[in-house]
């Protein structure tokens, strides 16, 4: 089993992280493993590090292996929901519960307590789902349905979520938590000054400010973690490399709009959780966006019965003390919750989206690579047993 190593962010000033391109307006509630990655590559380098050279090296053997940043409620994790969410459920159940139509829909995310169930217990989630009138019977919502969770994981919930009263002497009751905001979006409004007429525009950006308590949290699969970061054997790892990178984040930040005091969060590690591998042939679940590499789509990754996954073209601004910001090359990658044939081997490739200009596109923008991190994490999926779902 992967033993992931979870990390808990509490945002203080809230978080932007560009959800459609160039509207400012939109921000997500997630950090995808990419953005993450390219964080810790930038901090690298702010700490005097050569970021090729350390790329270079780790893609020799992966150090470690990153997920994408999903939500958190107190000490109640989330997980991305599959693609399919019929493989939670038996064929009878799903029959049943796929009526219920938009409902299902707005669920994106489901608590480490059911993974667990589904994965471990391999036991199918039909009665842990709360009804259409969010009366919970074994499962409870959050964020009007957005988040799944079992009714013993209320406990792990901040008090604000579990009782009515700051003395804490009335439970709140669980059908009215799925009314409770995790995390809310605004618009905060900005200004511009032309240089020459001194006229003003106004704009607005968006950014996204969790409850009391709440946050993401992403996890970290240590592998080849105690190698050195470079030829010297006692010279400092990737693991110490990685955690003194997250501490220096805590104060720079995620995300944009940084300068007026966005993204920045304070880090705690949780213990560690063991999940089932995804071996060869099985059905695999991604936690993080997953690049496939040309030999990966020839063993059919994709094109197995089991399979069924989401795309999301990957673009934006790269911002570098060398040059100008520019656009950085696109990536079509498949989104985390999609359901892929496992290879039995650490999935997916860093991609270089380094802009490149000219006829041929043989002349760079930018004077080194820029990385966008397309490595799977990716949890196995156990055979539906007989009457369920497949």
């Amino acid at each position: 089993m992967p033993t992931i190593h979870p990390f808990h962010l509490a945002f203080s000033g809230g978080l932007h992280l560009g959800a459609r391109g160039i509207n400012l307006e939109e921000s997500s509630a997630a950090v995808p493993a990419d953005t993450l990655f390219s964080a810790l590559v930038a901090t690298w380098r702010l700490m005097g590090y050569d970021p090729p050279a350390l790329v270079a090296r780790a893609q020799q053997s992966p150090p470690f292996l990153l997920t994408s940043a999903f939500p958190r409620v107190g000490n109640v994790r989330f997980y991305p929901m599959p693609v399919d969410p019929a493989v939670l459920f038996t064929q009878s159940g799903w029959q049943t519960i796929r009526q219920r139509g938009k409902a299902i829909k707005r669920l994106r995310y489901l608590s480490e307590g059911l993974v667990r169930r589904w994965l471990i217990e391999q036991q199918p989630l039909d009665d842990a789902l709360f009804d259409e009138q969010g009366n919970a019977a074994q499962g409870v919502s959050l964020q009007h349905d957005t988040l799944w969770l079992s009714k013993e994981e209320v406990e792990q919930l901040p008090p604000a979520f579990r009782f009515l009263d700051k003395a804490q002497r009335r439970k709140r009751p669980l059908e009215a938590l799925r009314y409770l905001p995790v995390w809310t979006h605004h618009r905060i409004p900005r200004v511009t000054i032309d240089r020459i007429r001194s006229a003003s525009n106004i704009y607005h950006v968006g950014a996204v400010r969790f409850a009391e308590g709440c946050g993401l949290w992403f996890g970290i699969v240590w592998q080849n973690a105690d190698m050195p970061v470079s030829e010297a054997e006692d010279g400092q790892t990737f693991r110490e490399l990685v955690r003194s990178a997250l501490d220096l984040l805590q104060t720079n930040g995620l995300g944009g709009e940084r300068s007026s005091g966005y993204g920045q969060f304070t880090l705690s590690e949780a213990p560690p959780v063991n999940l089932p591998d995804a071996k060869e042939g099985m059905c695999a679940w991604l936690l993080s966006r997953y690049l496939p590499q040309t030999s990966e789509l020839e063993a059919n990754v994709l094109a197995d019965r089991q399979t069924a996954y989401a795309i999301t073209t990957v673009r934006g601004w790269v911002h570098t003390f060398d040059a100008p910001d520019q656009r950085r090359k696109s990536l079509v990658m498949i989104r985390e919750g999609s359901l892929v044939r496992a290879t039995g081997a650490v999935m997916g490739a860093v991609a270089n989206v380094q802009p490149t200009y000219g006829a041929n596109e043989g002349t760079p923008g930018i004077p080194h690579p820029v990385y966008r991190y397309g490595v799977a994490v990716a949890l196995g999926v156990p055979p539906h047993k007989e009457g369920s779902h497949g």
